[in-house]
């Protein structure tokens, strides 16, 4: 149903002999379901569509097994499980993802925020220190820019918690949380490359490699099933590299990668605010055994930590890596 699994869809479809098989999961909750969308797609491309409904019953009942299946902590990865077991029960043995088209053609927030994180990142060592002891959270993690270069921007940017509430719900010394993360191995530094082009290096290297990547593989494994990428050939890598950071990434979000495919793609499909693949996981999780467990806990700031969850004003991600952090293995 979005952009980069819809260009995929097609693109299969021109070499798949009329029996390409597609997959979509879709959700009661309105504000979750593409599958308005999906149908769209697959309706154009007369595909073989499995189409699955996911409920709230079916996440408590396999969220235990998803938690068994990481042998990594990661708030990420659950979408991949699901769709791998409804790959799997559907007869496939191999299926094709859209992961890279983000980190190469400017999808992420990332891309728009680097330049004000940069910038931020060169303001004296005090600045830093107060804004890790104001009260306004969103602030906090400014702290993070503390640290130099791309590591310092990756925890700003993608950072769950900063190094004070770490240090607080892990009953550890704030100085030996910042002695871990100054420990992480240095990234190259950028300095005429561009910010939305030192955007793409970080979440290409960082993110997707360290995460996206490493979670699509171990979820799609759990169910016998490998997952390819196209968008990471070496041939279509080495091509958008090429171009220039004002031509690559354009005004608007994928704006180049829109363009390209507009004669294959509906308009319903490119011309519509980006979802993600996302699950109503913030609703779910409030009645999860796993929070309620979190509720109870010894340690006043992950009992803290819940209270906003339940009142909204935490991302379900934060409390996600809470539970994966407290889990009884």
């Amino acid at each position: 149903g979005g952009i980069d699994s819809a260009i995929i869809a097609n693109l299969a479809n021109d070499h798949g002999k009329n029996n390409l098989h597609t997959l979509s999961i879709w959700f009661g909750e309105e504000n979750y379901s593409e599958k308005k969308y999906q149908d769209i797609v697959a309706t154009k491309l007369n595909s073989i569509h499995h189409s699955f409904k996911l409920g709230e019953e079916d996440f408590h009942e396999h969220f235990p097994e998803i938690l068994r299946a990481m042998d990594m902590p990661s708030c990420d990865g659950i979408n991949t499980w699901f769709i791998s077991k409804f790959a799997a029960e559907a007869g496939l043995k191999a299926v094709l993802s859209g992961i890279g088209a983000d980190e190469l053609f400017g999808g992420y927030p990332s891309f728009r925020r680097m330049k004000a994180a940069s910038l931020i990142q060169q303001l004296p060592a005090f600045s830093f220190k107060l804004a890790e002891k104001t009260q306004v959270k969103k602030l906090n993690r400014i702290s993070y820019l503390r640290l130099n270069g791309i590591r310092g921007l990756y925890l700003f940017l993608r950072g769950h918690f900063t190094p004070v509430q770490i240090a607080k719900q892990t009953g550890a010394y704030e100085k030996e949380v910042w002695d871990i993360l100054a420990d992480m191995p240095a990234s190259p530094e950028f300095t005429r490359i561009g910010f939305k082009n030192t955007a793409a290096w970080m979440e290409f290297n960082l993110y997707m490699q360290d995460q996206l990547l490493r979670d699509a593989d171990v979820m799609s494994m759990a169910h016998g099933l490998e997952i390819r990428v196209p968008f990471l050939d070496n041939e279509v890598i080495n091509g958008v590299y090429s171009i220039s950071e004002k031509v690559k990434f354009g005004s608007f979000p994928k704006e180049l990668l829109v363009n390209s495919f507009k004669n294959i793609l509906p308009e319903e499909i490119w011309n519509r605010p980006k979802m993600g693949f996302s699950f109503p996981f913030a609703e779910w999780l409030r009645k999860s055994v796993y929070v309620k467990e979190l509720e109870g806990s010894a340690n006043p700031h992950i009992r803290q930590a819940c209270i906003d969850f339940l009142k909204g004003r935490l991302h379900w991600s934060r409390i996600m890596s809470l539970i994966i952090l407290n889990r009884k293995v």
